[in-house]
Formats: structure tokens, C-alpha cells, sequence
């Protein structure tokens, strides 16, 4: 397979103050500027790109987006997109899905597999989570995913080489063997992956902050503020994230012949929220309290 280049968005700050010395505000050429610049043959959104938190600008941004999906796809650059849960808020959503069906190199795949540069993408919308991990029929190369993050842990149970999810909470890291992005408020984050026979490199970019991670090396990151890139590596919970997920998809196989009451509290006890416990294992003995 040739050497691929992705790039990835997420919950689009439409009319937001452009970070950077543009000055100017959030419009379809802050993205296409990245465009340009890194050179992608498929860029990815990773759902509430048609209207979304970030901004709540009140311009029609679902026209925005449309308009932004066109002028990649006129480039002979493919668009992948994945619905957020805001952006059929304004009941607009259904505008995106006719613009792709009017375009080949536009793929909305929500909530199925498609195929694009020999590339097989799997769309996961907020809350279908748990079902798509449970049904999953064969490996897919990369999820796109708008998962809360209470929710992610189900989607390192499907086959999968590289996960990509918007909603909040940003990340780089590799976690249970897959390669995980997470994305917040495009264009000042968003990453870039090469892939050739599975990934090779991802540039992720979250301000000024830049980290370059390699399969089977440590990641680099020269000039990033310290506490910035524990957050952007480890994630801001108690514990790292990436051992908070194995964790649970250990405690899930262990639950059988431990005890469902001592998984429950020795996963407390970690510093591991319950909600994420009871999301991925189930409610656990009433009278347990939310930390």
C-alpha cells in the first residue's frame, strides 16, 4: 500500500479569534491554510463540524462546513466525516449527508465501514459506542469516533489500528496497542498521520504544542510546556489514561473469576471515576458513591 497522509479535525470553532498571528476569526480558510500545508490525501472530521460548542457563532455553519468539504474535495483531496452529537442540534445535519451523496470524494460514514484510498474507516457516532464494539464484523484500518470520554474505553475492544475521536478532552498516545488521537476545537488542534501498512507517524498539534509520535519509540516533543503534555499524553485523571484503560479491559476479564464487588472497589481504589467503571462493566453493588 503506497504511504497515505490523513489529516484530522474535530468540533470545528467556527467565528471563534483564530489562534496565531492571523488575528482573524475561524472560517473555511483557517482549515484549508492547514490543508496547504500538510498536504493530505484524505482529511478527516471527526464529528460536530456542522455546528458545534466551540463556537455557537450563529452563522450558518452547517453552510460553512458544507462549503469547506467542497473546497478539499476540489483539490482532489477526499473528505471523511463522522456526525457529533451538536451537529444536528439545528436540525441542518441532513444538508451534509445530500452533499455527499452528490460527491465522490465527500464519504459521510456514520455508523458504517467504508473504503476510501484503500483505506477502510469505520464512523462511530456519541453513544452507539458499545453496540458498534460488540457487533464489529472484521478489522477496520482507523475509527472515527465522537465519543465521550466515559465512552472511549469500548472502542480499544474493536479491531482496530488507530483510533480518532472528537468531543473534548485532547490526547496523543498509544494505549492497548492501538494508536489513539483525541480532538478538540479545530483548527487549533489537529493531527497528521502517515500510513503505509498501518501507521507511521502522527504529528499532533494542540497550539504551540507539537508532538511527534513513532510506533515502538517515545514520543518528542521539543518546547512543549511540561504540564501541557502530561495532559496531552496521560490525559488529567488520577491515573494516566492509557493504564486506566487497561485497567478496565483487564478488570472486564478478571470480573468472571474475582468477584464483580472487588473489581468494582480495586478499580475505585485506582482513582478510576465510576461512571467510567459502570459504563464499561455495568452497574457494580448499590451504595457505591461517585468520586
Amino acid at each position: 500500500m503506497p504511504r497515505t497522509r490523513i489529516l484530522a479535525f474535530s468540533d470545528l470553532a467556527w467565528g471563534t479569534g483564530e489562534k496565531g498571528p492571523s488575528g482573524g476569526r475561524v472560517e473555511i480558510g483557517s482549515f484549508l491554510r492547514a490543508v496547504e500545508e500538510t498536504d493530505p490525501e484524505i482529511v478527516v472530521f471527526a464529528g460536530d463540524g456542522a455546528y458545534d460548542r466551540c463556537s455557537r457563532s450563529k452563522l450558518d455553519e452547517t453552510e460553512l462546513f458544507i462549503g469547506l468539504l467542497r473546497e478539499i474535495a476540489a483539490a482532489g483531496r477526499h473528505c471523511v466525516v463522522v456526525e457529533g452529537n451538536n451537529d444536528d442540534t439545528m436540525g441542518t445535519y441532513g444538508r451534509v449527508r445530500e452533499a455527499a451523496e452528490a460527491n465522490p470524494y465527500i464519504h459521510e460514514i456514520t455508523g458504517e465501514v467504508q473504503n476510501v484510498c484503500g483505506i477502510r474507516f469505520l464512523g462511530v457516532p456519541t453513544g452507539k459506542e458499545r453496540r458498534m464494539a460488540r457487533s464489529a464484523e472484521g478489522p477496520v484500518d482507523i475509527v472515527v469516533a465522537h465519543a465521550p470520554l466515559a465512552n472511549r474505553v469500548w472502542l480499544f475492544d474493536l479491531p482496530a489500528a488507530c483510533i480518532v475521536t472528537g468531543h473534548y478532552g485532547m490526547m496523543a498516545a498509544v494505549v492497548a496497542g492501538k494508536a489513539y488521537v483525541a480532538l478538540d476545537c479545530s483548527p487549533a488542534s489537529y493531527a497528521v498521520i502517515d500510513r503505509e501498512e498501518g501507521w507511521r507517524r502522527i504529528e499532533y498539534v494542540a497550539g504551540t504544542c507539537r508532538i511527534d509520535l513513532r510506533p515502538g519509540e517515545r514520543f518528542a516533543a521539543p518546547g512543549c510546556d511540561p504540564a501541557l503534555l502530561k495532559d496531552l499524553t496521560e490525559g488529567r485523571g488520577e491515573i494516566p489514561y492509557p493504564d486506566e484503560v487497561e485497567a478496565l479491559r483487564r478488570a472486564k476479564r478478571e470480573s468472571a473469576a474475582s468477584g464483580r464487588k472487588e473489581v468494582f472497589e480495586r478499580l475505585l481504589g485506582a482513582g478510576i471515576k465510576k461512571t467510567h467503571i459502570e459504563r464499561y462493566l455495568g452497574r457494580g453493588r448499590r451504595g457505591h458513591q461517585a468520586r
